[in-house]
Order: C-alpha cells, then sequence, then structure tokens
C-alpha cells in the first residue's frame, strides 16, 4: 500500500510540473510575441456646464501645450492647462452678438498658437445688394491665440452667384436689413482639419470625397482624393485626418477599414489594413494620432467582450456532498454519502465510456452565432433616433443581467510610418459600474495620454499609457459560499401490541463550499481563468435501539475536497461567422475522508470501524479549432481513484476492540482521448 502511495504522488507531482511548465511557457509566448500596453488612472476633470472648463455634450480636442476642446453646443473653445485646469476661452462672451462659432467642430493649433476650428457659416455672395445673398457654408475659422479672427476657409465656391433658380429663405442681415439665405446640399456637413509642420491647413472632407490643403495665407494650394475604394480613394464616412513630421496625410478610411496615406504632395503612397480584429486590421477606424516619434496610432470601433460567471467548458467542479434539498435518503443512503458522492460524475474527472458518442459534447466548441447574437455582441450600434437607443440600452440590460461581470475591451493600435503593426494599447470598462460603465474614447494627445469621457456626467478622464504587468484592474473576480444543513430524526415502534421506542435514529449533514474565480485580461483576445472550488461536508448518525442496546452506534465522517481548474483561452478569429479558440486547461482534485463507526456502549460492545480515503486526480486539455468549422480536442487524465470517489484503507474491530481486518482499495487510470470533428 505504501509503495502505491508513493507511486501516486511521484506521478501527480511530474504532471504538476508538467502544468506549470505548459502555462508558463503559453504566458512566456504570448507576452513576448503580442507587445501589449495598459494604462494607468492619472486625474479626473471636466464636467457638464457651459464655461469654465465644463462642456456640453459633443466636444473635440485637440493638443498644443495644453488641451484645446471646442463646444459644439456652448458654441465656444477654451484652453486647459495640460492637467485640465481652465486658462481662457474664446469668446469671452459666448452669448454675444458678436460670437462667430455656430457649430465649433474638429479642431487643431499650429506652432504658432494659431487655433483652426471647423464650422458652419453664412457668407455674402460678392456684388449682390438689395437684397443680399447670402450662402451658408461649411467653414474654417482661423483664430489667433488671443482669439482674434485671422481668416475663414472655404471648401466650396462661395462667391459664385447661382446660375439657376434655387429655394432660398428670407433673413436679417448683420445690419437688420432682409436677405436671401440659399441652403445647399450638405451646408452643414463635418470637416476635419490638419496641419503639417510648415503650418499648412489640410481638411478632410470627406462627404465629398475631397482633401483640401491651403496655404498660411489661406490661399488653396490643391485638392486631391476622391470617393471610392482603391488607390488615393476613400469612402464618404471617413473619420479623420493625420499628419506626421514628414509632411505624410494620413485618413482613417472608416467605411473600408483601413488606412490611406498620402505624401505631402497629396500623390498616393500605400493603404494599410484590412476588415478584422487582429493586429493590423480594423472594424471601421475612426481615430487617428501622429506621434512625435512618427508613429502612428488608430482607434477603432472593435470591441472584445468578457463575461464571466461561470466555470470554463471543459471543467466542471463537482460537490462532496449530493444534493441534500432534493429529497430525504433513506438511512442506509445517508450512511455512505461521502464514500459514494464525491468523485465527480461530469467534467472531465468524470468517468466516462469513451466508446460512446455524445453529440452535444462532440459539437460542444463548434458553433455559428446567430444574427442575434452577432448583433448584441459584435456589432457597433449607431443610435441615430430614440428608438436605436432603446433597443441598444435593452440589449445591454440583457446582457448584465445573463453575466456576473460584463467587461468590455477596446484597443489602439500603433504603427511605424509604412503601415507595419508594431504594438497595441488595450483599455476595459466595466460594464456593470455604476460610475464607468459609459466611459467612452475620447483622444489621444502626442505624448501618449488617452481620453475617456463619461457620457452621464461629461467628466473626462485622462490615462497614462504603461507597459504589460499584472493590474488588478485588469482582474476579475468573484467568491460564492454555500452552507446546507440537513437534520433527520426518526422514531420507530416495531409489529407488537405496544407503543414503545424500539429505534431512535437522529442524522445530522451539513456542507460549507466555497467556489473563488478569477479571470486576467492578458489582451483583448487571451485570457486566463482560474477556479478553485473547496468543498467540507460532515455527517453524524446516532442510532439507538434501547430492546438491543448492543446494537446501537455512532456514526461519523467527514471529507475535505478542492477542485482546482485553470484555462488559458486565445480566440483566434472573434469574427461570430468564423470563429475559432484555443483552449489549454488543466484541472486538479485532491480529497480526504475519513469515517468512523462506534458502538454506543462500549461496555457491551467495542467494535468499531475507521475508514480512510483519498483522491488525487489531474486532467490536461487542448482544445483546439483549427478552422471555424474543424475542433481537434486532446485529453490527458491521471483519474486516481478511476472508479470510486476515493481510494480507501477499511479498518475492522471486534466486539472485544481486538484489530481482526483490513482492507485497501486502491485503483487509478491513465486516459487518452483525441478527437476530430468536422461540421457540414
Amino acid at each position: 500500500m505504501k509503495d502505491l502511495m508513493t507511486n501516486n504522488n511521484t506521478t501527480y507531482t511530474s504532471i504538476r510540473h508538467i502544468s506549470i511548465i505548459v502555462f508558463l511557457s503559453a504566458f512566456l509566448i504570448l507576452k513576448n510575441t503580442y507587445a501589449i500596453d495598459y494604462i494607468k488612472y492619472e486625474r479626473e476633470f471636466s464636467g457638464k456646464g457651459s464655461t469654465q472648463g465644463s462642456f456640453g455634450k459633443d466636444i473635440h480636442l485637440t493638443f498644443n501645450n495644453g488641451i484645446y476642446v471646442s463646444d459644439t453646443e456652448n458654441r465656444l473653445i477654451q484652453k486647459l492647462s495640460p492637467t485640465g485646469e481652465f486658462l481662457f476661452q474664446i469668446p469671452a462672451n459666448p452669448e454675444s452678438n458678436e460670437n462667430l462659432l455656430e457649430k465649433p467642430g474638429h479642431l487643431v493649433v499650429d506652432s504658432s498658437g494659431n487655433i483652426y476650428v471647423t464650422d458652419i457659416t453664412a457668407h455674402h455672395i460678392a456684388e449682390t445688394a438689395e437684397p443680399k445673398i447670402y450662402i451658408f457654408t461649411p467653414c474654417v475659422f482661423k483664430f489667433n491665440s488671443s482669439g482674434e479672427l485671422l481668416h475663414t476657409y472655404f471648401v466650396d465656391p462661395v462667391d459664385e452667384q447661382p446660375g439657376v433658380v434655387l429655394p432660398a429663405k428670407l433673413i436679417i442681415d448683420e445690419n437688420g436689413k432682409t436677405a436671401f439665405g440659399i441652403q445647399p446640399t450638405g451646408h452643414d456637413r463635418s470637416l476635419r482639419v490638419a496641419i503639417n509642420p510648415q503650418n499648412h491647413l489640410f481638411v478632410l472632407d470627406a462627404k465629398r470625397g475631397r482633401i483640401h490643403k491651403f496655404d498660411v495665407d489661406g490661399t488653396k494650394l490643391k485638392t486631391f482624393g476622391r470617393y471610392g475604394a482603391g488607390e488615393g480613394e476613400f469612402d464618404k464616412d471617413s473619420a479623420d485626418i493625420a499628419i506626421d513630421l514628414r509632411g505624410n496625410v494620413f485618413v482613417a478610411d472608416t467605411g473600408n477599414n483601413r488606412i490611406v496615406k498620402f505624401d505631402s504632395n497629396g500623390n498616393f503612397v500605400r493603404a494599410f489594413g484590412t476588415k478584422g480584429r487582429d493586429n493590423s486590421e480594423f472594424i471601421r477606424p475612426n481615430s487617428l494620432i501622429a506621434l512625435p516619434t512618427g508613429e502612428i496610432l488608430v482607434k477603432d470601433s472593435s470591441k472584445f467582450r468578457r463575461k464571466v460567471g461561470g466555470l470554463p467548458e471543459v471543467i466542471a467542479l463537482s460537490p462532496t456532498l449530493t444534493q441534500l434539498g432534493d429529497s430525504t435518503p433513506r438511512q442506509i443512503e445517508l450512511a455512505n454519502t461521502i464514500s459514494n458522492a464525491t468523485r465527480p460524475q461530469y467534467g472531465p474527472f468524470a468517468h466516462n465510456d469513451l466508446t460512446l458518442g455524445d453529440t452535444a459534447t462532440m459539437n460542444r466548441r463548434l458553433r455559428l452565432l446567430e444574427e442575434a447574437e452577432y448583433r448584441r455582441y459584435y456589432e457597433d450600434y449607431e443610435t441615430d433616433d430614440e428608438n436605436d437607443e432603446e433597443f441598444a440600452d435593452e440589449l445591454k440590460r440583457v446582457d448584465i443581467r445573463l453575466t456576473m461581470l460584463h467587461n468590455v475591451v477596446s484597443r489602439i493600435q500603433k504603427f511605424d510610418n509604412n503601415g507595419n503593426y508594431i504594438d497595441r494599447i488595450i483599455y476595459e470598462i466595466d460594464q456593470l459600474s455604476e460610475e464607468k460603465h459609459d466611459l467612452t474614447f475620447l483622444d489621444i494627445d502626442p505624448s501618449g495620454f488617452l481620453y475617456l469621457r463619461d457620457t452621464s456626467d461629461f467628466t473626462i478622464t485622462q490615462y497614462s499609457v504603461t507597459g504589460f504587468t499584472v493590474k488588478p484592474s485588469h482582474m476579475n473576480g468573484f467568491y460564492s459560499t454555500r452552507a446546507i444543513n440537513f437534520n433527520n430524526n426518526y422514531l420507530e415502534d416495531y409489529e407488537d401490541i405496544d407503543f414503545s421506542i424500539d429505534v431512535d435514529d437522529k442524522l445530522n449533514q451539513l456542507e460549507l463550499k466555497n467556489l473563488f474565480g478569477w479571470t486576467y485580461s492578458l489582451s483583448e483576445k487571451w485570457y486566463l481563468t482560474l477556479l478553485d472550488e473547496f468543498t467540507y461536508g460532515e455527517q453524524d448518525e446516532r442510532y439507538v435501539t434501547p430492546p438491543k442496546i448492543e446494537d446501537s452506534f455512532d456514526f461519523e465522517t467527514q471529507a475535505l475536497e478542492n477542485a482546482f481548474a485553470a484555462n488559458l483561452k486565445y480566440i483566434t478569429n472573434p469574427n461570430p461567422y468564423r470563429y475559432k479558440e484555443f483552449n489549454l486547461s488543466v484541472g486538479r482534485i485532491n480529497g480526504t475522508s475519513d469515517l468512523t463507526q462506534d458502538a454506543l456502549f462500549p461496555e457491551v460492545n467495542r467494535q468499531h470501524r475507521i475508514d480512510s480515503g483519498d483522491a488525487n486526480s489531474t486532467v490536461l486539455e487542448v482544445n483546439w479549432d483549427v478552422w471555424s468549422r474543424t475542433n481537434i480536442w486532446f485529453r490527458y487524465a491521471d483519474l486516481n481513484p478511476a472508479e470510486t470517489s476515493r481510494n480507501f484503507i477499511r479498518r475492522f474491530y471486534d466486539v472485544s476492540g481486538d484489530l481482526y481486518e483490513v482492507f485497501g482499495s486502491r485503483n487509478e487510470a491513465r486516459q487518452f482521448l483525441g478527437e476530430f470533428t468536422i461540421k457540414f
């Protein structure tokens, strides 16, 4: 028996070492192959308001020795310090009739401190009078650092008199006289602006498929780009423009899921990126930042969901005791509860007939999400009206109800000047946090600080970018505890003519269970899950029969079981129609049981029994979707014991208290299972 136990411990030690080596190797490969940066909270500033460092709903940021913010709703531009303190605003009085700003949007600041902001204006068409004719058009206002207007840039012809009859609105001009205003289609479209090292202004007019380049004196130098998906083309919903220190122009071609690069003269250089959620892939890129070091940061709309609240699919932990609340078992069944219930009946530690095929199990990893699931988890909603917003909110509520924790991981990718992928920044939003669940991306400054905004109270949170380290902010955990106590009391009178107690049988069962789960997001696709379930169970039975006190006995049993599971998951393709993932799992169960049965009245009967048992099982699994409909599953299991709940040593003592029999039961098995499945 001692030799058997020694061999078993040696095997367990070897498997444990192998498991640790496998997980550490996978972790190091991940860390070295996939460079990742995380973010660190620095400060919070701003809030809902109309002046002095507070803003309305729609704002844009730019950075140049401070933070410049255009506020569409409040018709002003504010400058803040790098840490968010209010410095000044343009204009000083936004309510004044002299305020030129109508709907200030995207903005940029040049090396001299001049501020360029996109807007809408009514321009007087030259040589029209009595009445004057105005045309509403998108524009870019240029202010100096003191707020004085220097120039107005137009991307559309504004001084040409209409050659055809056009509808116009009756308006009052700045002199209080009657005039007419023409509002052509697209007069209120949004523009994006950028400045090159020579302070030339570039205006992205995505709706028209054009980029306009202006000299420092306001002269239009050239126009380039066009609508499409080919070389030198971009979609009409292109969302941003950035210029590096060499003067190269980058456009976030949102609809084509790529970045388009032009040189400083507007010549097409290259396009990089394709649709997807992997490195160098985009889901609707919407923000570009050119760093002083020459790298380009790209924020897209891809989101990766994290849900915690259940066990890994390949690991199922079993209770030490049976489900006590289901029914009242008979006494003899209760007497064997510990010895029969501690063996898992499901999951990787169960004893399965490997010759039987289970369709559900065979296809447990191969699934194509339905359209509803695709919309629910992967589609980025554009809530253009109240119905869309209500629908999106309802989906969010459903998600929260179905999960214990629900986090969303977003990413920002970094590329060199030629579009080669370097690394990425990821950040996580806790959807169950009342304060932080509605944080949205706002911007990144050239120093690498990330800005997120709370869409409820309009506060702005600044984060610095840090390297790959284990941070509590990227950990999700849950703890569950359960206590069950079950009491039975049986008084029995056997078949005779009087009523007297022939058997007084009292039984108590107790189960205490603690389950701890912990998930760490290694990246937007990698995450590690650890689970540990500790269970303590005991049973105490006092069986008294007054007519034959020598048959009375006291039965006690105690059991401890600890089940541990670790799962390393990598989502190789998050596309719901081509979904693939890789899982590496290890599980371990250790358990002990002690049972004693003693005669209640040793003066007449010293007969008793002592049982001691143990269990040590290990399972290693690899589950890999080689292709979206092809799965490979390997499992190695060292089951000890394999057929029972415990390996027991039983000692029996006779009525005199002398040992007369020792029974040892030890059984173990090693299993290897390989499964290859193709789904048609």
